[in-house]
């Protein structure tokens, strides 16, 4: 009978024992796993930042063509834009804002559209 209390004693003492030990293998498991899905995560991002990086002087040359292009294009019908700021700054209330929003985004357009156009 002794041993049994004994025994019941002991299961019951080294219970939160083994449930201590058992979360802190659990929580180092899972702070080895978040390390180690970070890690990974990092080398993925590092390694695509260098082709991004490797692509930048092709993406500016793209660029500074485009709005040298762009220049080129708006002095050639610079006396169309001129035609559309009067058109707009006759106009009055609503009717003023309309035209002014379709144009803004006709001329956006217009731009974007350059080398469609060549």
């Amino acid at each position: 009978m002794i041993k049994k209390i004994i025994k019941a004693l002991y299961n019951l003492l080294g219970l939160p024992y083994y449930a201590i030990i058992n979360l802190l293998k659990g929580i180092i498991m899972g702070i080895k796993n978040t390390y180690k899905g970070f890690s990974i995560s990092i080398k993925w991002s590092w390694r695509n930042f260098k082709k991004i990086i490797k692509k930048v002087p092709s993406i500016l040359k793209v660029l500074v063509k485009w709005f040298i292009d762009a220049i080129k294009e708006s002095i050639a019908q610079i006396f169309t834009l001129l035609g559309f700021f009067i058109a707009w700054f006759t106009l009055t209330g609503t009717a003023q804002d309309i035209v002014g929003i379709a144009i803004v985004v006709s001329i956006i357009i217009w731009l974007l559209t350059i080398r469609l156009r060549d």
